[in-house]
């Protein structure tokens, strides 16, 4: 014996793998193994019509008077108190291509801001290779009050920044 089964093992079970069979050709021609048939459906529903959906956010209208934009990395670099802006321009469409050579943080997307009559920077776009995205009037207001000290950004589980993440300098453009 090889401890691998012996011939009368084997034979035993092709007998056993023939009487399954056996027993499966007979259930499937007595009719034994047919599905049950489908559950009747569900009578219509009567309930009231869905209201239509909310119309979407507000999008910030970045095209607004005001003549002074800034560009940070992120998010989270525009929401750090005092921080300063990558560039500063007095045209958005400018300050928007320029953001492109930024070098990408972490995979975010770059924000661009417009200076108010106070002197707060309010969120007005995304910048995103080369190209404006909206972004929604609540979510800038969340980003706003953050930089303001308002409130705290909830990032998850976000790496603070630390002094090398900042940029030396604004550029002018």
């Amino acid at each position: 014996m090889t401890g691998f089964g012996d011939a009368s093992e084997r034979r035993a079970a092709a007998q056993r793998r023939q009487a399954r069979m056996a027993e499966a050709r007979r259930r499937v021609e007595a009719g034994e193994n047919t599905s049950p048939p489908p559950p009747p459906l569900p009578a219509p529903s009567r309930k009231a019509p869905r209201a239509p959906r909310a119309p979407k956010a507000v999008a910030v209208d970045p095209t607004a008077p005001g003549g002074h934009f800034a560009v940070w990395r992120s998010v989270q670099h525009f929401c750090t108190t005092d921080s300063r802006p990558d560039a500063e321009a007095s045209d958005l469409d400018t300050i928007v291509v320029w953001s492109h050579m930024l070098q990408a943080f972490r995979l975010r997307p770059r924000i661009v801001a417009r200076l108010d009559a106070e002197g707060a920077w309010l969120p007005v776009c995304y910048a995103k290779d080369g190209k404006r995205e909206p972004i929604a009037q609540a979510q800038a207001d969340k980003y706003r009050d953050a930089r303001l000290g308002e409130t705290v950004l909830s990032g998850g589980a976000q790496a603070p920044l630390k002094d090398s993440d900042h940029p030396e300098d604004t550029v002018a453009l």
